[in-house]
């Protein structure tokens, strides 16, 4: 037997198959969320989406309508940068959608209820941020709404949990879009002295609405951290 000859040939063998195949292990099971990411939860009222963690140093409320093109460019511009503070755990979001832009396609009441959907079942908060960013992303006021499919396709690019893309895409109710409205609509009145306009930002450390015109706003709330 000659089998210290056959040791280079195997070697290289193996160096070939690796150069084709790549170092690699296959996981079965479902994708679970990461044990260290904030995680998401429901307002007292039933009416807000929490996405965060409660002792993040930058709290905030943030008023918004599925229709408002100004939200979807406060998502466009800001909401990487929310997502990447989130998961650092130096800011806290909590989503207070209002629907007064609805007309009978339901447009706003549809994707409010999507939120309220895909905060369920262990979503991750920057994943919840990720499908807030993307729904406002393929914004289309004044149109028809979007199908279940497209708001649980989204969902699932965005990382929302399994549970809740399959409660997405089956159309399940999560809130009384009605008086979601009728409340935080309320509650924002009483913020900005009568007036309900979209988007609004308030800082709950604070009291007081964030100027989110000006430059570096966020930073300004998390003390300078950045990401």
């Amino acid at each position: 037997m000659r089998l210290p000859r056959l040791i280079p040939v195997l070697a290289n063998a193996l160096v070939v198959l690796l150069v084709f195949t790549g170092c690699g292990r296959t996981v079965t099971g479902s994708a679970q969320r990461d044990p260290d990411l904030p995680g998401v939860s429901i307002t007292a009222d039933g009416f807000g989406i929490i996405a965060g963690r409660p002792d993040a140093p930058a709290q905030i409320e943030v008023y918004t309508e599925p229709q408002c093109t100004h939200c979807a460019h406060l998502q466009d511009t800001d909401g990487p940068e929310m997502k990447s503070l989130i998961a650092l755990g130096l800011l806290t979001v909590t989503y207070r959608p209002v629907t007064f832009l609805d007309t009978e396609h339901g447009y706003s009441a549809k994707v409010a209820n999507a939120m309220f959907l895909a905060a369920a079942h262990g979503t991750s908060a920057p994943a919840l941020q990720a499908y807030v960013a993307t729904l406002w992303g393929h914004q289309n006021p004044g149109g028809s709404a979007p199908s279940d499919s497209q708001l649980a396709g989204w969902a699932a690019d965005s990382g929302v949990s399994a549970e809740s893309v399959a409660s997405i895409q089956a159309g399940e109710r999560a809130v009384d879009v009605d008086e979601m409205t009728l409340t935080n609509e309320g509650r924002l009145q009483e913020i900005r002295d009568g007036d309900a306009g979209t988007p609004t930002v308030y800082d709950l450390a604070g009291n007081t609405v964030v100027d989110i015109q000006e430059a570096g706003w966020l930073a300004k709330l998390t003390g300078g951290r950045q990401t």
